[in-house]
């Protein structure tokens, strides 16, 4: 029987290298959050006779994607000028392919106000922490997170929830 060259257990040795990264899992990996929601492609927007945003759109991810309607409302009924921030609440509703699957979240914090331009086509954003308010999943009841409204130029809008 010959010995093993130089080569075969250089490769054995990176065979085995690879095999124990493939299968490792990260110390401090924690379960997959509840929540992750994101628009799945530009939302549309328009301002109804109190102020607030009123968003429609799509979003993917968990626990289902679907279709969905917000509410951004200024705490005093006007959304900021540029360069200024208010505090504001938000609502975020989505149903699910399925008729029966929904979320309801509403959030409290602020809505800033930006300068856009060609390049950056934000006007509002908003930022929040949310409850989840209502849901045909009881396990995401009363759970938290953080969420985000976007507005942008020409009625364009996106939404993001993550429960953190």
């Amino acid at each position: 029987m010959q010995p093993l060259t130089r080569t075969t257990r250089f490769a054995a040795l990176i065979g085995g290298a690879v095999l124990v990264a493939a299968t490792a899992t990260p110390a401090d990996a924690g379960p997959r959050p509840a929540i992750d929601l994101r628009g799945a492609d530009v939302g549309s927007f328009a301002i109804d006779d109190a102020g607030a945003a009123r968003l429609a759109g799509r979003v993917t991810g968990a626990p289902f994607g679907g279709t969905y309607t917000a509410v951004l409302a200024a705490d005093d009924g006007v959304l900021p000028a540029p360069g200024e921030c208010e505090p504001a609440t938000a609502t975020l509703e989505v149903l699910g392919p399925k008729k029966k699957r929904f979320l309801r979240l509403a959030a409290s914090g602020d809505v800033c106000g930006t300068w856009p331009d060609e390049a950056y086509v934000v006007t509002h954003q908003f930022t929040g922490g949310y409850r989840v308010i209502c849901s045909s999943a009881r396990r995401l009841r009363g759970t938290d997170g953080w969420m985000s409204v976007i507005l942008a130029t020409e009625g364009r809008a996106d939404v993001e929830a993550f429960d953190s």
